[in-house]
This record gives C-alpha cells, structure tokens and sequence, in this order.
C-alpha cells in the first residue's frame, strides 16, 4: 500500500476543516435567522410581564376621592324592617345626621321610630288560645331608640361592568351607644309601663354613590339591651338615601 506525501495529507486535513467551520457557520447562521423574531417576542413578553407586575404593586387607589365626604354633613333617612323579634316585625323609620371627620372617621347621630310593626304568627297565636287579660303573656313592643355611634369607612372603590365604570362605593362599620325607649310588662307580667334601656349598637354600611351630594344607603346592625326579664337582640336591615351638605 502507498502512502500518502505529507503535503496532500495536510491539505486533506485544511479542506476537512474548512468544510466543518463552514459547516458550523451556515448553521449558526440558521441559528441566528431564526432566534431573531423568537427574541423580539421574548422581549415583548418580558416587556409586557414588566408592566403587569408593576401595575400589580400600585396602589388600588391614588390621587383624589371622585366622591369626597371628608369634613361633610350626612343627612340619611333609613327605612328597615327587624325580622328577629319572636312576636312583631317591625319597619323602623330612622333619621341620621352623619359628620365625617376624615374619608374615615365619623360621629353619627340616629333617631329612630318602631311604633309601625306588625304581628307575627307566635303573636296571633297566643291571642286565639289566651283567654284572660290575668294570664295573657305580654310581649316587650319597642317604641323607639335613640344613639351615638362613631364610624369608621376604610374602603373606598368603584364598581364596573366590562369596561364601564358605573360609580362609587364605600363601605364601613360603626359602634355606639344608646336609649331604647319600649312597652315593658312589669315583674308581675300582668300590665306594661313605659320604660327606658341603654342600649349597645353595632352595624356595618355601605354607600353607593350617584352624585357628589346624593348616594344610596345599605345598612346592617344590631342592638341589644336588658329589659325587665331577659335580653333582647333586635337586629335590622334597611336602605336609605344620603345627601351630603357642601364642605366645611
């Protein structure tokens, strides 16, 4: 067998080479061709992962209330209804004078009527089956109450359907103190005389508004006092309207 002169063996080993650096180039070369709109899309994707996650820690909200009740008189009038009682359902009418200190804290005062009720069934019943005023069971009929409740609305937002931005909202509780004016059966339990209990409030609500003075009113609370002989729990759902004096 001969063998090959070195010249030709090291030109084999160039033309090899050659062939695999073009080899790698044109590949490379595909490489590139192809991973350039791969790349701009991974840009745009990053690009737009950025802003979602920035505008993820924004804050829900920033800059001025469209709807400000700071420094505000709030004049709401409610009308209710307090299922809970074992013998009237009552349809309180209740008057608010609401003065917000900040967007936050408040003084509210309410004054509110519960002579408009009506029977229950337990209340029916014990009147067809009592035959005698002596051994009749008289029930606890409230009159009307009286509170102070401080307020406190920490969210403020605004709901939407689609893309339409449909108004405003907030929400917030409140917690006072208060008189229960009420027809009580005394300790013999064969007459009721007019009394007055302190009273315990608490409640939560909400205010959806329309104009800059004018908002709808959704409430839900409970009381609670000591009357002669038991405690007694009302508790209440109503809706209202509020109007919003001008700024002091």
């Amino acid at each position: 067998m001969s063998r090959l002169h070195p010249v030709h063996t090291q030109k084999i080993a160039r033309q090899k080479i050659t062939r695999i650096v073009a080899i790698l180039a044109l590949f490379l070369g595909i490489l590139a061709f192809f991973a350039s709109p791969s790349q701009a899309r991974a840009d745009a994707l990053n690009d737009d992962l950025a802003e979602h996650w920035q505008s993820q820690d924004r804050a829900a909200f920033s800059g001025k209330r469209v709807f400000t009740s700071a420094r505000r008189f709030e004049i709401a009038l409610n009308l209710g209804v307090i299922p809970t009682d074992d013998f009237y359902t009552y349809f309180p009418v209740a008057l608010d004078v609401h003065y917000r200190f900040t967007e936050m804290w408040g003084l509210m005062l309410r004054g509110t009527l519960l002579m408009l009720h009506a029977d229950s069934t337990l209340s029916d019943f014990m009147d067809a089956h009592q035959s005698s005023v002596a051994s009749q069971y008289l029930a606890e009929e409230q009159r009307g109450d009286i509170g102070l409740m401080a307020t406190f609305h920490p969210v403020y937002g605004k709901w939407t359907v689609g893309t339409s931005d449909l108004g405003r909202f907030d929400w917030g509780i409140f917690a006072g103190i208060g008189a229960v004016f009420s027809k009580s059966p005394d300790k013999s339990g064969l007459r009721r005389e007019f009394s007055v209990y302190p009273e315990g409030i608490f409640g939560m609500d909400a205010h959806i508004f329309f104009l800059d003075w004018l908002a709808l009113r959704l409430e839900a609370s409970m009381r609670f006092y000591k009357a002669t002989t038991r405690w007694i729990v009302p508790g209440e759902l109503s809706l209202g309207v509020s109007f919003f004096l001008p700024e002091l």
